[in-house]
């Protein structure tokens, strides 16, 4: 839990008592499951599985367990509710088996069901919670900090993931085997898990934690072996033990898989253009593979990756000075990212999106020139580094070297190439120390940028970049309170142009008219800053959650050559305090309630704005749950909206959000939410109303559409002109905007190996400017008298031109800035595990993108201009083959 990331605002809170009463008088069956007399409370025992060495042979993973081995060790069971009633009894009941050898785990599960044809036997692709589950995670390092979990579906489907206290990661993707089978009064798993793929220490005789679980999707049930208590201070903490292992191998841990890839790129054939003939066919080879050093730390390395099967970006057309940011999905760069979590607020150190980036340098084609632009930076290769010594000392290193990219350019005169991305080489470090039995963690963590800039025009880049930062946590009281502190500190040089830009950047413009704590200075080759958060928190044991805590940023801090990071020049205070109760309540399965406030200056002292969140999350004992929240900002001095010119004061407002979701085990479920926004101007406003629907059609196919409805309007939109700026004036314009976003996805399983994804997502914003408006009074406290809006007479339009003209002085002048943006994304995706550890790919990837200067509101008319452009298809078939040694 983090003081300062509440989630932004919410609604009237009598709405979240009316609301119960709203489905009782629906219809809404209410259902309780479990009562107080089933709840025992935490005692907080440890419980101990004994496993053994398995004497007779290894079992056939068929999912049917009537191999010899089967009948070796005891059987464990008595597991209780973790939710809805914590400590009952469950409806269902669950025996686990564990068994060992020098080469693997084996782990059976006899899952009983009374009703067995009630039994959720969705199937889904790897890694995706769907229907029934059965899974042990083994806190092998038994640091209570990292857990190995293994999970299979009813329907067969593995999932995979690294546990830790601050969630999960399903992008871990083990070698391993797994099966699933029926009995008659239930259903059955049997999984085998290679030592090899599990860390573990030399230590002759091994205590492992351990933690098995059992998810009944029509009850929303989770079963828990050795019970973890929902108010805990991290998972992990409360695991049971495994014991009786002895004499574990020291495993070789040797992996590698090569690939190979054809491609063929199909687009628009341009007249003329040498590099746009309308198909790009390409093959490409490469490796990846991870090696073990002793049983503590493995090496991931890839070699030329291709990711092209990954699922592409959502589209979005951005008007702010703020750069988007986008969740990695590339499996290389999230499988264990864990460990190189650093971060509080939007300033994060390791943004592993910025490997393999765009390129930085784009040429201005001349005259009767073509460009070939490269879409990205290709990664020659990276290495990543994890583990954990005896000791509790946690590491983690990055190494990637990205090649140095160029532009062609055809020209009459000859062709040629510019640099378009000079050689780059990333580094990343993390180390953690775990002290006093994991209730004090201590840690560091360094990254570095180094680019060979040789060319005059790259010199808007910077050459390097150092960052890093000390992180601190100390448990006290049994885990219910803790301290936390983070420190970053950052360092850039390069060429007094690309030192001059980043001063200018829209994280912190030092050029600034109106701050004197800010100086732009053209003649630094480097530049520096710092930041941190520190917090006090109680966040478990006990019902009511509460902290304080304090985040700074100092203007120099830049993060952006391998981090993330939109603000800087910045410091704020805040507080908190929640309720929780996750025991069942009448028809309240689980609730909670929150509130925060926050007040924020810069480094100059200016005092910027207050702002205050509640928020609450319910979830009904008939599977239903409800979100709302209500988030007030007051009056706001504004540092950012003029990019570069003075702070200006702007109107406070109020922010809501609803959501509602039905139960979501059914076949066919729902949910509608619905956000509004609301400044004192009487003018801004914003509305968006979401919905989506899961139709799971048979148990290997389910189809979720979701669409959202966006209508804005912004008093205050800045408008990019540099001579209303060189005039001291600064554009702007009332914007009125819609947005449709539809998306949907098609999952259709034909085995558990065997998958098929379809993801599409049509885009279409609109949008329409009057009221210009240009600064008048950039001192005024009152936001009503800080722009001057133009009336007609004085500002003058040219519709066949497109150009706005003021009517006092026509050299000021600009175009129309109305604009139809519309953009289709999609990805089929066929997956097939032909056997553990090696896939076939193949992909279609199809996208669509049309740009109009002009505004259109009508919604047929924008999909068929969508549907009319000439679309680009790449088409991809990806084999890898998985060899261990």
């Amino acid at each position: 839990m983090h003081l300062l990331s509440i989630q932004r605002p919410s609604k009237s809170i009598c709405l979240l008592f009316l609301f119960p009463a709203v489905l009782l008088f629906t219809g809404i069956p209410v259902v309780f499951s479990g009562s107080p007399d089933d709840e025992p409370k935490f005692t907080g025992e440890t419980r101990v599985y004994n496993t053994i060495r398995i004497k007779a042979e290894k079992p056939r993973i068929d999912g049917v367990l009537n191999d010899a081995c089967w009948l070796e060790g005891e059987w464990g069971g008595n597991y209780r509710q973790q939710m809805p009633a914590e400590g009952a009894r469950p409806s269902q009941e669950t025996e686990i088996k564990i068994l060992y050898d020098n080469e693997n785990i084996y782990v059976a599960f006899r899952c009983h069901d009374n009703q067995p044809d009630k039994t959720d036997r969705q199937m889904a692709r790897r890694d995706e919670f769907s229907g029934d589950i059965v899974g042990i995670n083994f806190d092998s390092y038994f640091d209570h900090r990292t857990g190995f979990e293994f999970n299979l579906t009813a329907a067969g489907s593995k999932i995979d993931l690294i546990l830790t206290n601050e969630g999960w990661d399903v992008n871990w993707n083990p070698v391993w085997d797994g099966k699933v089978g029926q009995m008659d009064s239930g259903w059955v798993a049997e999984m085998q898990i290679p030592l090899s793929q599990l860390r573990y220490s030399n230590q002759s005789v091994q205590v492992w934690g351990m933690h098995s679980w059992r998810w009944l999707n029509r009850n929303k049930e989770e079963d828990q072996w050795n019970l973890i208590p929902r108010d805990n201070a991290g998972p992990l903490y409360y695991f049971g033990e495994l014991h009786g292992l002895t004499d574990l191998p020291k495993v070789r841990r040797v992996e590698f898989m090569p690939y190979v890839l054809g491609k063929v790129a199909t687009y628009e054939k341009e007249e003329g253009n040498p590099f746009a003939d309308g198909t790009d066919p390409s093959v490409a080879f490469g490796v990846d593979g991870k090696f073990g050093i002793g049983s503590n730390f493995t090496v991931d390395y890839t070699i030329n990756p291709d990711f092209g099967q990954v699922e592409a970006d959502p589209s979005e057309l951005n008007l702010t000075a703020f750069e988007t940011y986008y969740e990695e999905k590339r499996p290389f760069f999230i499988e264990g990212r864990n460990i190189f979590d650093f971060a509080f607020d939007n300033n994060q150190l390791f943004y592993s999106r910025r490997i393999g980036h765009a390129p930085l340098y784009e040429p201005e084609p001349g005259e009767g020139e073509y460009v070939h632009q490269p879409e990205n930076t290709s990664i020659l290769g990276a290495l990543k580094l994890t583990g954990k010594t005896s000791k509790g000392l946690s590491v983690g290193i990055v190494e990637s070297l990205t090649q140095r990219e160029y532009a062609e350019i055809s020209s009459p005169e000859g062709d040629y190439k510019m640099v378009a991305e000079p050689l780059t080489n990333y580094f990343v470090g993390r180390v953690q120390q775990d002290i006093n039995k994991s209730n004090t963690m201590i840690g560091g963590m360094v990254t570095s940028t180094n680019r060979q800039i040789d060319k005059d025009y790259l010199n808007h880049i910077s050459n390097s970049a150092v960052t890093g930062g000390i992180d601190f946590r100390h448990y006290l009281k049994n885990k219910t309170f803790y301290i936390d502190l983070k420190t970053m500190f950052s360092q850039v040089s390069g060429s007094t142009e690309a030192i001059t830009s980043l001063q200018q950047e829209s994280s912190r413009y030092y050029q600034r008219p109106d701050a004197p704590h800010l100086k732009l200075d053209t003649t630094l080759t480097k530049l520096t800053g710092s930041g941190g958060s520190l917090e006090f928190i109680k966040g478990a044991n006990g019902k009511w959650r509460y902290g304080i805590g304090t985040h700074w940023v100092s203007p120099g801090l830049e993060l952006n050559d391998l981090g993330f990071q939109t603000n800087a020049d910045q410091f704020l205070e805040g507080q908190m305090i929640g309720y929780v109760e996750n025991s069942p309540k009448g028809i309240f399965r689980n609730y909670e309630l929150s509130l925060g406030q926050m007040n924020f200056w810069n480094f100059g002292g200016e005092y910027l704005f207050s702002m205050a969140e509640l928020e609450a999350e319910i979830m009904f004992s008939n599977k239903w749950s409800f979100h709302a929240a209500i988030d007030r900002q007051g009056k706001t001095l504004n540092t950012s909206l003029l990019r570069g010119g003075p702070g200006v004061y702007e109107y406070g407002g109020t922010e809501q959000d609803y959501f509602i979701s039905a139960d979501e085990t059914k076949k066919i479920s729902m949910g509608l939410g619905y956000e509004n926004e609301f400044y004192d101007d009487k003018v801004s406003h914003r509305h968006e109303i979401q919905t989506w629907f899961n139709w799971k059609i048979t148990n290997s196919l389910q189809l979720t559409p979701e669409f959202a409805y966006n209508s804005s309007r912004t008093d205050y939109q800045y408008i990019s002109d540099s001579d209303f700026e060189e005039d001291g004036r600064y554009l702007l314009g009332r914007l009125d905007r819609k947005t449709y976003t539809i998306t949907l996805r098609l999952n259709y399983a034909i085995t558990p190996d065997l998958t098929i994804q379809y993801y599409g997502s049509p885009y279409i914003t609109m949008g329409q400017y009057s009221k210009f408006k240009s600064l008048e009074d950039p001192d005024t406290k009152d936001p009503g008298d800080v722009f001057h809006t133009y009336s007609s007479s004085e500002l003058t339009y040219d519709p066949g031109q497109r150009v706005y003209q003021l009517t006092e002085d026509p050299s000021l002048a600009f175009d129309n800035p109305d604009f139809n943006f519309r953009e289709f994304r999609s990805n089929l995706v066929a997956r097939w595990e032909y056997r553990p550890g090696s896939v076939l790919y193949f992909v279609w990837t199809h996208n669509r993108t049309s740009y109009e200067e002009t505004t259109n509101e009508d919604f047929g008319y924008n999909v068929q201009e969508l549907f009319n452009e000439y679309p680009e298809n790449v088409f991809l078939i990806k084999f890898s083959y998985w060899f261990s040694l």
